[in-house]
């Protein structure tokens, strides 16, 4: 259960005084445990700690908190004394997803299979202008998404899950590593990224900041279409780096980080509350996925994900 897992690094941050001291003891990394800790912000709606010099402190809430979790853990293992564990997570949901999103929810779901055999998912794969308001209409029951408006998301569950930096691909046959970036974006087809999208105006607000106006030759809404033409070296773009896309190994795309702190946007969960436990379940199925999965795993092509 993800949020006993949780309440354990809780426990084990309170007594260390550190994200990383409670890594050691818990067996996570140090990133790990920051990210359960937000999850866990996120669910309760409230901050649990504050950061003094190298630790951290608990706040009122934290404190609250601990004595419950302490209480809750009891009863866990008490219930794993003589007792098997009966699945209650039960029915079906139909949950929607980016493209670049759909790897990570399909591996959720498949490792979620065997502790909850009477689970049903339907996935379904949608652009994520359209995500909220079909968690909104009913048609999902959750959604993977790039983070919209928050009057899109109001009276629904929101949780941020990763970010995506925005990154410039060309085809090996022009660039390689090192390359500058103004130049190529200067003198080479750009394919463009859906200016009407979220991710399409970080891409246009950094282009302006770096003084550039690439001569574009296809506006698409499709990132993987877009690479897949960088690919054939029809042109060079800007788009954001899906978690699970193997690029810096493709050799025939060449990936160039932007200078300083890029742009990013955020991937996250939006939850209906007809179905919320069912949905809870998946959400923190997939941040214990998240967790246990390092930067080199995500972008070498493990199965993570990101979305447009």
């Amino acid at each position: 259960m993800s949020t006993i897992r949780f309440l354990r690094t809780v426990l084990a941050v309170a007594q260390e005084g550190s994200y990383s001291g409670a890594a050691q003891r818990v067996a996570l990394t140090q990133a790990a445990v920051g990210l359960q800790m937000r999850a866990l912000e996120a669910e309760l709606k409230t901050q649990l700690f504050e950061r003094s010099g190298r630790g951290v402190l608990l706040t009122a809430a934290g404190r609250a908190l601990i004595a419950r979790a302490e209480k809750m853990i009891d009863c866990y293992e008490q219930l794993h004394q003589g007792l098997e564990e009966e699945s209650e997570i039960a029915g079906t949901v139909t949950v929607g997803s980016t493209v670049s999103a759909m790897g990570l929810l399909s591996n959720t779901v498949v490792a979620m299979k065997p502790r909850y055999p009477r689970l049903n998912v339907r996935l379904v794969v949608q652009e994520s202008s359209g995500l909220a308001k079909s968690v909104v209409a009913g048609a999902l029951d959750a959604a993977v998404m790039v983070e919209g408006t928050p009057l899109e998301r109001q009276g629904l569950l929101w949780t941020p899950l990763y970010k995506e930096p925005l990154t410039v691909v060309a085809s090996s046959l022009v660039a390689g590593p090192g390359s500058d970036i103004k130049k190529l974006l200067r003198e080479n087809p750009f394919l463009r990224f859906d200016r009407r999208t979220p991710s399409g105006m970080r891409i246009e607000q950094t282009l302006r900041k770096l003084g550039l106006m690439p001569r574009d030759i296809l506006e698409l809404s499709s990132v993987s279409s877009i690479v897949d033409l960088v690919r054939q070296n029809v042109g060079v773009t800007m788009v954001p780096h899906w978690r699970n896309a193997d690029w810096v190994n493709d050799p025939a795309l060449c990936v160039l980080p932007l200078p300083g702190r890029p742009a990013t946007r955020l991937i996250g969960m939006l939850q209906r509350s007809q179905r919320e436990i069912i949905t809870t379940a998946i959400r923190l199925q997939l941040i214990e996925l998240l967790t246990r999965r390092t930067p080199s795993q995500t972008k070498s092509g493990g199965s993570a994900a990101k979305r447009a």
